[in-house]
């Protein structure tokens, strides 16, 4: 076989390559001019321009700055500011002062702010008709005691409106937890971390609280063996003084508490906060 004809028959065996005009039948022919006739008629009817034909974008003057609600801060200063007052010039806090063997402190307000607004009693339950301002606490320390064990803590706090239970009182599970922070308040002066953990606690429930009081918390460590430590303590809504004293008034036992709190051998790896 020559190499000319052999050439000539694979040039007119190769496949042609298919023509760029497309042949539509007729069928095919009247659905695009339809369908080109609703995509038309779509694009006329759709508000929203081209980015082509798109109009240039209206510029507004920006909102006038809010203004800050200065009424509720000042009505919630004012509340603070009175309770304050109330607390300070209380007879019982007057007594609590001239004790020689106590010293006053405010433990939320040492609290780091990172942790305290993550804590239930100094940051989710304190404010403004909750636990209006951070509790005032007069603790002794061991040394001051004849047993080396023995501590003792009288807690002063506020309960606001918004802290119910029943209508019109408070609410029993706040005064639980009231004893809960009271108490291990109390044990971390007898323990050598400073730390204890609840291991059981038990309220006996005397009178309902109502909102709008102050209450005492006493406290006392009353037993220490190695990393345990039992305290017990009752709470008392103080009867009102000065231009809001009611006549015929007396201080009211709501409960009574006791606990046991232990030590953990991780005491170590927590974050403190009731170690000063």
């Amino acid at each position: 076989m020559s190499l000319p004809r052999t050439l000539t028959r694979t040039l007119r065996s190769r496949p042609t390559l298919p023509s760029t005009t497309t042949h539509l039948s007729p069928i095919q022919g009247l659905l695009q001019k339809r369908t080109v006739k609703i995509s038309a008629s779509a694009v006329a009817q759709d508000p929203t321009p081209s980015a082509s034909h798109a109009s240039a974008p209206s510029f507004q003057s920006p909102p006038p700055p809010r203004s800050i609600n200065t009424t509720t801060t000042t009505t919630q200063s004012t509340e603070e500011s009175h309770i304050e007052s109330l607390i300070s010039t209380h007879p019982i806090t007057q007594s609590l002062r001239q004790n020689p063997l106590l010293t006053e402190s405010r433990p939320h307000r040492t609290i780091p702010l990172p942790l305290r607004q993550n804590h239930l009693v100094a940051g989710t339950l304190s404010g403004p008709t909750r636990l209006t301002v951070p509790p005032y606490v007069w603790a002794t320390s061991p040394s001051t005691q004849q047993n080396q064990h023995q501590s003792t803590t009288h807690t002063i706090f506020h309960i606001g409106g918004n802290l119910g239970g029943h209508p019109g009182y408070v609410h029993g599970g706040l005064l639980t937890v009231m004893f809960d922070e009271a108490f291990a308040r109390c044990v971390s002066a007898s323990l050598t971390s400073g730390l204890g953990m609840t291991a059981n606690l038990n309220v006996d429930f005397r009178k309902p609280g109502i909102p709008g009081r102050l209450f005492l918390l006493k406290a006392e460590t009353v037993k220490v063996e190695g990393r345990k430590a039992w305290v017990r303590g009752d709470l008392t809504m103080l009867k009102r003084e000065g231009a809001d004293a009611v006549a015929g008034e007396e201080d009211v036992v709501v409960a009574e508490g006791r606990a046991l709190f232990v030590e953990p051998k991780f005491a170590d790896s927590i974050v403190p906060l009731y170690r000063n």
